[in-house]
């Protein structure tokens, strides 16, 4: 004997007040509107009768279905603001997952949109709006400026020619986003400084260079290194990320394709991949 399948219902979406006290003339006995005569919302409602079989009428008169209460979509706001105040401003999927427990008719995106849509909530959770929009970092030639950065591979460590390698310094043109990754066996400001100048000796020095406020990037080597070749050192702001978009990007890449890498070929040293 095969095992019956039982499919998942589909849950209740809002009631309006009239659908509401249609469906409830109807499981009362009270709705005789003849068929000719039905709206579309009535024979719209008889067919949601036909189709759930789960309504019903609670003691009180007031319309169950599955056993929970449905609440009106008129009488939504009312509650969710009781409920909002009573767990001391919490989100919508928790004001959701506690009405749930006894009432029906409603979605998380439907309590989500009156929190969003209500004074109470803005009160608790101001949103400023006269922020200043976020400067995008461009040039309009390539070589003008260059992003730097560290990237942390110590769980991807990998020796190479007898020593091990578990940092890479990006190197990112703004312009064209030709990128420059140096392998580094630390992060000193020595070691930086020195990796960053084999990449100054293949290519154009920029008039700046971008960095966060790391003290990778700063020291008696890196200075030396910025006086000869003339290069302006500009440091982004601190927990703005986004101000080394271009190079965050780039992290982000290149991560990505020594993992792939790893995976897919046996023995892959990423040190000798860049």
């Amino acid at each position: 004997m095969k095992e019956a399948i039982r499919r998942k219902r589909k849950q209740l979406g809002c009631l309006p007040r009239s659908k509401y006290d249609i469906i409830v003339r109807c499981l009362n006995g009270s709705f005789d509107v003849p068929v000719k005569k039905r709206t579309p919302e009535e024979n719209n409602c008889l067919a949601m009768i036909r189709k759930r079989k789960d309504f019903e009428l609670g003691d009180r008169g007031s319309l169950l279905c599955g056993g929970k209460q449905v609440l009106v979509k008129e009488d939504l706001p009312r509650f969710v603001e009781k409920m909002f105040m009573e767990n001391k401003g919490c989100g919508a999927r928790v004001i959701y997952n506690k009405l749930k427990v006894n009432y029906t008719g409603f979605s998380e995106q439907a309590i989500l949109e009156i929190l969003y849509n209500s004074k109470y909530y803005h009160e608790k959770y101001p949103r400023f709006t006269n922020k200043p929009k976020p400067k995008t970092i461009t040039e309009e030639e390539p070589g003008k400026r260059w992003q730097i950065d560290i990237i942390n591979m110590k769980n991807q460590s990998v020796s190479y020619k007898g020593s091990t390698y578990s940092y890479i310094l990006q190197v990112v043109d703004v312009y064209s986003r030709y990128v420059m990754p140096k392998p580094l066996k630390t992060k000193s400001s020595r070691e930086v400084a020195k990796a960053l100048e084999d990449v100054l000796m293949v290519n154009l020095a920029p008039d700046i260079i971008q960095c966060d406020n790391g003290l990778e990037f700063k020291g008696p080597s890196m200075k030396l290194l910025l006086n000869k070749y003339n290069i302006k050192m500009i440091n982004s702001r601190p927990y703005h990320p986004q101000s080394q978009g271009k190079c965050e990007r780039s992290n982000s890449v290149i991560k990505a394709k020594i993992l792939f890498a790893t995976k897919s070929k046996r023995g892959f040293n990423w040190v000798e991949g860049l």
